[in-house]
């Protein structure tokens, strides 16, 4: 569903824009933002980027944070201000896995 966005210029419209539009806004600033803390990008930080109003960064994050292509190596995005976490990356279920079974890999032996 569209969000409006503007005003009524008394033409008898409003413009609308989908979230989607600003989602991939989020997603190039999310490529341009520091990374701190080793594994953190900081809301403060999307927004001097991307100007958008603080509220709209974070209603993006949490609505399409799971739709969003993020880096590797960023585990968190952290709203400063409230101290509060809005996206955190999910361990794959391929990743767990692939670990227990190298882990019973080991237990196995080599017979020559």
């Amino acid at each position: 569903m569209a969000k409006v966005f503007g005003e009524n210029t008394g033409k008898g419209f409003i413009k609308e824009e989908s979230n989607e539009i600003f989602a991939k806004a989020m997603e190039s600033a999310i490529f341009k933002a520091p990374v701190r803390n080793k594994d953190k990008i900081y809301i403060s930080d999307l927004w001097f980027i991307t100007s958008l109003p603080k509220d709209l960064i974070c209603e993006i994050v949490k609505e399409f944070g799971e739709n969003l292509t993020i880096p590797e190596d960023i585990n968190f995005i952290y709203d400063d201000k409230n101290r509060e976490t809005l996206w955190e990356r999910k361990e794959k279920n391929s990743e767990k896995e692939i670990n227990d079974d190298f882990k019973n890999s080991d237990e196995d032996e080599i017979e020559e």
